[in-house]
């Protein structure tokens, strides 16, 4: 394998991890267009350092292709993490295992295989989030609440989401003297929705709530 040739296989992988990337960005997800393309390019270059080093030995390039599976967890579980209280960030930590398959394809050197793989990824997040939109009957709910400003309150917050399974898209807090103002959105049917409503003006400091 020549300088030439990784070189243009790690050019690929900037292309291909981009494009899913832009994707997740304009979707304002945490892991965006820079993070996929480093995995991306990362996974090609670790498969591509396996055939300059081992001359083809297939059974170890298997393993370390194991190996950039097995790591990417890491980084998945992560996305997932942070959203403290509800489950989010599933589809992002299995985009970014699905990048970092896709990194392993371009450096093993089926580039039409990749092209392929990246089409089906973009496809998947683009249209497939439509389909759910329009024919799962989810629509998108904005939330604006004014709470007693304790910590009670937010952890109990979440805890209903949690226990409802209610996703937050977006999530902000604004903390004044006295209270706080929680400005949140969630995709959800018509019923669970209802639900969530139902429980939370059951809530203890619920001071005001307002919905669109």
């Amino acid at each position: 394998m020549t300088v030439l040739e990784v070189t243009l296989k790690l050019l690929l992988a900037v292309a291909l991890g981009g494009l899913i990337g832009l994707e997740r960005e304009t979707s304002k997800k945490p892991a965006g267009f820079r993070t996929n393309i480093l995995i991306c390019v990362g996974s090609t270059m670790v498969m591509a350092l396996s055939g300059l080093i081992l001359q083809g030995n297939g059974n170890e390039s298997t393993r370390i292709a194991a190996g950039v599976i097995t790591g990417i967890g890491f980084i998945g579980a992560g996305t997932i993490i942070q959203a403290r209280g509800s489950i989010l960030g599933l589809t992002t930590a299995a985009t970014l295992w699905a990048v970092a398959g896709l990194g392993l394809v371009i450096g093993t050197g089926h580039y039409l295989i990749a092209i392929i793989f990246t089409a089906i990824i973009v496809l998947t997040l683009v249209i497939f989030r439509q389909f759910e939109g329009q024919f799962l009957k989810k629509s998108l709910y904005h939330y604006h609440l004014k709470l007693k400003d304790s910590r009670e309150a937010l952890t109990t917050l979440r805890s209903l989401a949690f226990h409802e399974g209610i996703k937050f898209q977006e999530f902000t807090l604004k903390k004044e003297k006295t209270y706080a103002l929680v400005d949140l959105s969630f995709p959800a049917p018509e019923e669970k929705e209802n639900k969530f409503n139902q429980d939370l003006l059951g809530l203890e400091g619920i001071l005001e709530l307002k919905i669109e």
